[in-house]
C-alpha cells in the first residue's frame, strides 16, 4: 500500500494500487484512530503504518461495512485487542439483518449516533451510499472523512451518480437522493475544508466545485 502523509490533517492515508481503496490513520495526541480497514490481503501494510506512528491504536472506526472497507477488521483486531471497534448504529442494525448486503464481521463495541465524539472526530451520520454510513469530522482542522459518500476517483462526485472510469461506489449505493442530501447536510453543518474518501484522492473543498456535483447527481 502507498502511504501519503497529510501533516497538516494529523493523517496518514493508505491507498491500494489499481484499484484505489483508502483507509486512514488519524494522529490524536497520546493515541490513534484506524478509519476503515481497506480490503482483505492489506493487513501487514496497515500493522507496520499503525506501529509506525509509534501511537497506540485506540479506536478503529467504520464509515460503513462494505467489505472494501471492513477488511481484514479482524486481524487488525488481533494484533491491536484493546482497540474499540465503533460503526454507526443503523449499519450495524442493518448488518444483522441483511440489508444491502451490509456485513459486520466482527461484533463492535461501540455503536456510534449522530453527535457523538471519538477524541477529536465528531461523528454526523451521512447515509445514501448505505442507510447507516457515517461521516467523521475532525474539529481541530475541519476534515472530513466520508467514506463512500463522496469520491474522486475516476471524477468527483455523489455517490449514486456514476463515474464510468470509476463506477464501483455508485453501483453499490442504496439511494442517490438521500446521498446529496447528506452532502448538502455535511456542508451546512460542517463547512469541511478537505475531505477523505474511500476511493481517489483528497477533495479540496470549494462552492464551485460541489454546486457543479450537486446539481449534476440531481439531473440523473
Amino acid at each position: 500500500m502507498k502511504t501519503i502523509k497529510h501533516s497538516a490533517s494529523y493523517a496518514l492515508q493508505l491507498t491500494t494500487p489499481i484499484f484505489p481503496i483508502n483507509c486512514y490513520i488519524v494522529e490524536e495526541d497520546n493515541y490513534c484512530t484506524l478509519i476503515d480497514c481497506s480490503n482483505r490481503g492489506t493487513v501487514k501494510s496497515i500493522i507496520k503504518a499503525i506501529e509506525k506512528t509509534q501511537l497506540p491504536l485506540k479506536y478503529i472506526i467504520l464509515t460503513h461495512a462494505h467489505s472494501d472497507h471492513t477488511g481484514d477488521i479482524q486481524k487488525i483486531s488481533l494484533h491491536f485487542p484493546e482497540a474499540e471497534i465503533c460503526i454507526g448504529k443503523r449499519e450495524y442494525e442493518d448488518s444483522q439483518n441483511d440489508v444491502h448486503n451490509i456485513r459486520m464481521p466482527i461484533k463492535p463495541t461501540t455503536l456510534l449516533s449522530e453527535g457523538d465524539r471519538i477524541g477529536n472526530l465528531l461523528v454526523q451520520e451521512t447515509p445514501g451510499h448505505t442507510n447507516g454510513s457515517i461521516t467523521l469530522i475532525d474539529q481541530r482542522v475541519g476534515t472530513a472523512y466520508v467514506g463512500d459518500l463522496l469520491q474522486s476517483q475516476g471524477g468527483l462526485s455523489i455517490s449514486g451518480d456514476i463515474r464510468w472510469l470509476f463506477p464501483f461506489p455508485a453501483m453499490a449505493t442504496v439511494d442517490k437522493h438521500r446521498a446529496i442530501q447528506s452532502v448538502e447536510q455535511l456542508i451546512e453543518k460542517s463547512s469541511p475544508k478537505q475531505i477523505f474518501c474511500g476511493h481517489g484522492s483528497a477533495i479540496t473543498y470549494t462552492k464551485e466545485n460541489f454546486d457543479r456535483i450537486i446539481a449534476r447527481a440531481k439531473k440523473k
